[in-house]
């Protein structure tokens, strides 16, 4: 036992050491000491039943803790699934609100053996404020992340809840991302925008595959329902856009009779046809939900390249921009960026889509993740509806986390380099092995001279490049 503790163990047998200044040492020391090693004060002034008990279940959480890590230590994806297992949550959140009881009646107990009301009042006041900082910083703590927890949670249950798990196939995965455009004047959802991501299972390597909303005649993939109504592919005339295939297809249960929304089934069915990838899942995103997430996080930094319209044809009169250059956007300014089609097109909207999923995917790191995880976790019951089942998150998150600072190569379906009225579906399917096969080689991507018109992103090997 060390000279203090032994102070300690004597100072209350001893009268010639119970002076004031012995006590207020003894004090603070009881205090530190159930900050570092909750119950060693107590033992160390004879209190040894209460004191062991609470340093065993101490060195036993840090035994228990630093075995996980051991153990773990090169299964990111494994730890990473515990944060987004609703019963691993549940206990989480019961054994932090334990804990924290636990230690805040060590800190009471200790704050009573230091005999506080046997001190001047100065010192009193000063080992009674202590005590109460620090449980009211234990109370904080645990408040905070008992609420993270259950919001986390929460979402968890509510947009995660399928339980369908889909392999990779030829060592990727195929994620279809759409922007949701519902809204009350229009008839059905009609997705604003399509993005497949295709990433590597191993290393994360992402290709991004665009698809303008006004493609013609789509084919359906084989063993698509839709086969049965269109054998030829979506080629009812111009009002046939591959955004429209949801409208067609939202009612026709006879098709997609198990299908929660026949719409989207048929959707997934007509990029299969026109990409020639299998689809794993999706993840429809809420586009007005968007700036929800994005204002979670602070905002995000684009290099915007020209000026955009932050109003529609229907209400120019509002005359606002996002003036060029370097600049953080928060959730309205980058919904615009992302949909903005006044004085632009849909193809270098498409370029500007695939710069902001660059950017958030670059910025969004580990800190400023659990920085606003509240913020975030409680956008994303707004923000998203998605297939993918939450035993998958935690492999999805590692990919995630892999992805950053890597290349990201895209593959736009848009003028010139393909028609949308008459595609070459086989050139297209070719486009999109090569970027694939590219992205697998360990050749480092062409530099191409920085272009900065809106189209650039569109067709690149290196996205953030560009962007």
């Amino acid at each position: 036992m060390s000279h203090r503790a032994s102070l300690l163990g004597r100072g209350y047998q001893d009268n010639h050491l119970d002076s004031p200044r012995v006590r207020f040492r003894r004090a603070l020391l009881l205090c530190f000491m159930t900050v570092l090693v909750p119950g060693s004060g107590h033992i160390a002034v004879g209190k040894r039943a209460v004191g062991w008990f609470a340093v065993t279940m101490w060195l036993g959480a840090l035994g228990g803790g630093g075995y996980l890590l051991w153990k773990y230590r090169t299964d990111r994806a494994t730890v990473l699934s515990w944060f987004t297992d609703t019963d691993v949550l549940l206990l989480a959140r019961a054994g932090i609100v334990a804990v924290a009881v636990l230690w805040v009646i060590l800190f009471i107990d200790a704050w009573r053996l230091a005999s506080p009301f046997r001190l001047n009042f100065m010192r009193a006041a000063l080992i009674t404020v202590l005590n109460l900082a620090i449980i009211g910083g234990v109370a904080g703590s645990t408040a905070y992340a008992s609420q993270l927890i259950k919001v986390s949670r929460d979402t968890v249950k509510v947009v995660f809840k399928a339980t369908k798990t889909s392999e990779p196939l030829k060592g990727r995965y195929n994620i279809l991302l759409l922007g949701s455009d519902a809204r009350a004047d229009r008839t059905g959802i009609r997705p604003d925008s399509m993005t497949v991501a295709s990433i590597d299972a191993n290393t994360g390597k992402v290709v991004l595959v665009s698809l303008p909303r006004n493609l013609q005649n789509v084919p359906f993939s084989k063993g698509s329902p839709m086969l049965k109504v269109y054998p030829n592919g979506y080629n009812c005339g111009p009002t046939c856009l591959l955004n429209a295939v949801h409208t067609a297809a939202q009612n026709r249960t006879d098709l997609y009779p198990h299908a929660k929304d026949p719409g989207l089934d048929a959707t997934i069915d007509a990029i299969q046809g026109v990409t020639n990838l299998k689809i794993n899942y999706y993840v429809m995103i809420n586009l007005n939900g968007f700036k929800g997430l994005v204002n979670a996080v602070g905002g995000v930094t684009i290099d915007v390249k020209s000026r955009i319209a932050m109003f529609g044809h229907d209400d120019a009169w509002k005359n606002t921009y996002i003036e060029p250059g370097k600049q953080k956007l928060d959730g309205q300014q980058a919904l615009w960026y992302a949909r903005s089609r006044v004085q632009s097109d849909d193809y270098t909207r498409m370029g500007r889509q695939k710069c902001l999923m660059a950017a958030m995917v670059s910025q969004l790191s580990p800190q400023t993740v659990l920085l606003n995880a509240t913020k975030i976790a409680k956008s994303g019951k707004q923000l998203l509806s998605t297939n993918i089942p939450a035993k998958e998150l935690g492999q999805f998150a590692d990919l995630a986390l892999k992805a950053r600072g890597q290349k990201i190569r895209t593959v736009s379906v848009v003028p010139p380099a393909f028609s949308t009225v008459t595609p070459d579906f086989p050139a297209i399917q070719a486009a999109i092995q090569k970027a694939i096969d590219k992205s697998e080689s360990t050749v480092a991507p062409t530099k191409k001279p920085k272009d900065d018109s809106g189209n650039a992103a569109n067709q690149t090997d290196d996205l953030q490049a560009v962007c």
